[in-house]
């Protein structure tokens, strides 16, 4: 049978030169070459990305005004007619069979809807990581837990057929995890998400803690704001809150269970970068309760 035909949409901002090593990558893949598209949608960078775009012919360019990554991504399917949607960012690697695979597990008619592939968090140097790579390695992409206990996909990863992402309708934006509400929406309405576990892209870790603490703020933010929608929202955000300052005893077993660290001076290393973001996660909870509820957060990017 015939290849559908898949659109690759990436979101993007301020980060030309991860964009050309994803697009480099795109153009490896053994997935047939006229059967996928590859649409950059630029989000309000602050130079244009016309330059990285020249030397990658093929690859379609546009713009969304309204920022974040969900008006980037919707501005995309908008745009495009592909039978299948694969959604990665900017500043990841996928691997050369990212397409064949996901496709793969969409077309065997196991039912199968949606795919939350796998993320690997690499270093900046593997062989001298900083503490923040280390926690990124074992906490940045959970991508397993976040498909079969969480039910979404992680926006950086996500394959889905145009039928499905139409019936599901467009990611929300604003400062909402815009991925985790449109998978949960998804699963309401009766949709499968799996793990591809072969479905791999790379993504490098923050490199310092004062990356990980501006994501950190960003996904506390989004998930204040998502729960806000609901009822006796400061009620569940104080037990959630009380729940992040208990001891992390799970996540220790993570951390000392790892593939990805080697080591106990990693391990070490690792644990005290988790306690530390845990620290600054439960103050800035615990800071967020007492405060109104933002329409808009901060402009943090990646």
């Amino acid at each position: 049978m015939p290849h559908p035909f898949v659109d690759v949409i990436i979101p993007h901002l301020n980060d030309h030169g991860r964009l050309g090593q994803c697009l480099e990558l795109l153009q490896r893949q053994t997935y047939p070459a006229d059967r996928f598209q590859i649409t950059v949608v630029d989000n309000g960078s602050d130079q244009p990305i016309d330059t990285v775009l020249a030397r990658f012919p093929g690859v379609r360019g546009l713009v969304e005004s309204e920022r974040g990554c969900g008006s980037a991504r919707n501005r995309g399917v908008a745009d495009t007619n592909g039978a299948i949607l694969a959604f990665t960012d900017s500043d990841c690697q996928p691997t050369a069979d990212w397409l064949l695979n996901g496709v793969r597990m969409l077309e065997l008619g196991s039912g199968i809807d949606i795919i939350g592939g796998k993320v690997n968090v690499f270093a900046a140097d593997e062989s001298a990581p900083t503490d923040a790579e280390l926690f990124e390695k074992v906490f940045g992409f959970e991508c397993r837990r976040y498909v079969e206990r969480k039910h979404f996909a992680c926006g950086a990863n996500i394959m889905v057929s145009r039928r499905v992402f139409e019936a599901v309708g467009p990611f929300r934006n604003a400062s909402l995890p815009e991925d985790l509400e449109w998978g949960r929406r998804a699963t309401r309405l009766g949709y499968r998400i799996a793990y591809g576990a072969d479905v791999v892209i790379r993504h490098p870790a923050r490199h310092t803690m004062a990356d990980l603490r501006k994501k950190t703020e960003r996904t506390i933010l989004h998930s204040r704001n998502h729960m806000a929608e609901g009822e006796r929202f400061r009620l569940k955000w104080a037990v959630y809150t009380l729940a992040m300052a208990s001891p992390p005893l799970w996540k220790t077993v993570m951390v000392l269970t790892s593939s990805e660290l080697h080591g106990w001076p990693q391990r070490r290393r690792a644990l005290a970068a988790m306690l530390r973001i845990r620290y600054f996660r439960v103050t800035t909870m615990a800071r967020y309760l007492f405060m109104p509820t933002p329409t808009h957060g901060p402009r943090i990017e990646a």
